[in-house]
């Protein structure tokens, strides 16, 4: 649907496009890619804001065969991108808690997060994925690069991803919590 390379590991991020800690991840993200523009990737982001033209801005350097923007889907149009990607990505700036990164794990998808504090609640770095430093480009990079060039790695942490929100994000585990 996308013409994405299948060739190519895809990244999906997937969050809406408004000013301030939104705009400022998405910001993170195309800088960390730009860093990786010498390694084949490319990336789906899913969402729709006032800010997305300053989004799509900042990606403007990757082009069209890189980086796609789908505009706001909805959950049934959403579910198959998670299940075709090979890498969440979303640098989470003062991200309270990361819906989107709970439902990629619980697609199977490792994933690559900034370390805000609701990020770190739901994704075991080294495990179900990679947190690094809120706002650090370079850190996110190297994360996403070992995961690139590691598919058994990705794959080991896809499975614990899945197992692990199936043990602790159920409805038996949150109404327990609660």
């Amino acid at each position: 649907r996308y013409g994405l390379d299948r060739e190519a590991p895809w990244l999906l991020g997937v969050a809406m496009m408004r000013d301030g800690d939104k705009l400022a991840s998405y910001a993170v993200l195309a800088e960390a890619l730009a860093g990786l523009s010498d390694r084949p990737w490319q990336l789906i982001v899913v969402g729709d804001g006032p800010a997305r033209q300053r989004v799509e801005r900042s990606f403007a350097w990757a082009g069209a065969e890189r980086v796609r923007f789908t505009g706001l889907l909805g959950a049934k149009e959403l579910a198959p991108l998670y299940g075709a990607s090979d890498v969440f990505v979303w640098p989470a700036v003062n991200e309270a808690f990361g819906m989107a990164i709970l439902e990629a794990q619980a697609a199977g998808l490792p994933v690559v997060a900034g370390n805000s504090h609701g990020v770190r609640d739901i994704v075991r770095d080294g495990e179900t994925g990679h947190l690094t430093p809120q706002r650090d480009a370079p850190a996110f990079a190297a994360a996403l690069s070992g995961l690139l060039d590691d598919p058994a790695r990705r794959a080991a942490m896809a499975r614990c991803a899945l197992s692990r929100v199936g043990e602790t994000h159920d409805i038996a585990g949150a109404a327990e919590t609660l």
